[in-house]
């Protein structure tokens, strides 16, 4: 009898341990997610593209962003209008990864229908930034690859920036491909 309970009070205890842990991971995550509350709300947004003919002004768009999954995630649903090329429809999920402490983003958009994947951290300028290189969801181009960089700037009062950047060359070098402004909308 004294066995059982023995083997029983090991038991709780590893149990035990083990809620603890998780409890600590969870908290990590829960406040890595606090570090985007910046990008939560309701936005305008406005920017430019890069064209044939160089970077081209977008039309004003809008952009939805909540916490979501009991505050684990956050969501952006941005509708960003491209001028004469019309317009798309952007959603990412951001997510925070405490085993491997890094964002992990994924990204989908109705021009393309595919999923992306993005992966980084915080750089010493207090920005997101973060790549598709590691899960290498790049596209396919005429001899090569194009991965893109996201990199979310909310270091300013008012609002927040999002840029994406391009290479072709897995990362060796970006390219400018949209900048965007996010300002509260009224």
């Amino acid at each position: 009898m004294g066995f059982k309970y023995s083997l029983l009070g090991v038991a709780l205890c590893v149990l035990s341990a083990g809620a603890q842990a998780q409890d600590s991971v969870s908290d990590r995550q829960i406040e890595a997610l606090e570090r985007l509350e910046p990008l939560a709300g309701d936005w305008v947004v406005t920017g430019q593209v890069m064209g044939p003919d160089g970077m081209q002004p977008l039309e004003p768009g809008e952009a939805q962003t909540r916490f979501v999954f009991n505050d684990r995630g956050l969501e952006d649903n941005a509708h960003i209008d491209l001028g004469g090329e019309g317009a798309t429809h952007l959603r990412t999920l951001f997510s925070y990864d405490p085993y491997r402490e890094l964002y992990r983003l994924s990204v989908m958009d109705d021009a393309y229908g595919l999923l992306d994947i993005y992966e980084g951290d915080f750089d010493g300028e207090g920005r997101l930034v973060a790549t598709n290189l590691r899960s290498d969801t790049s596209y396919p181009i005429e001899g090569g690859q194009l991965h893109f960089k996201l990199v979310y700037d909310f270091t300013h009062a008012d609002g927040h920036e999002f840029d994406i950047y391009l290479s072709t060359d897995r990362g060796e070098s970006w390219t400018l491909y949209f900048d965007q402004n996010y300002a509260p909308a009224d």
